[in-house]
């Protein structure tokens, strides 16, 4: 009953639906622009999950990158995007990005 019970366990750990991506979803973010990003913003896409700022207050200089974790517990994949920067303009993605499928994210001028 026992070895019923265990797998019994790791086969629903293998089918479950969701649960890779339920996970935290990290990325490099690349800055390849002339000035400093100050705040980079990602919202989830067709849900209620609210927009996170990912940089922490740290910024990031321009020709720089740094990985980023966006860890707000949904199973979202596709997220819209907002970039400030240090002279308060901003760039958002028109498209919106999957970061499931993408582990490197690129601002460009």
């Amino acid at each position: 009953m026992r070895q019923f019970a265990s797998l019994a366990l790791i086969a629903a750990a293998i089918f479950a639906p969701s649960a890779a991506y339920a996970e935290n979803l990290a990325f490099k973010l690349e800055n390849n622009t002339s000035r400093m990003i100050v705040k980079f913003y990602a919202t989830p896409v067709g849900g209620d999950g609210k927009r996170l700022e990912l940089l922490n207050k740290k910024g990031l200089w321009a020709g720089k990158s740094r990985s980023l974790t966006i860890a707000d517990g949904s199973d979202a994949c596709v997220y819209t995007t907002r970039a400030v920067f240090e002279d308060d303009s901003f760039y958002d993605v028109t498209n919106k990005v999957d970061f499931c499928e993408s582990d490197v994210y690129s601002i460009e001028e």
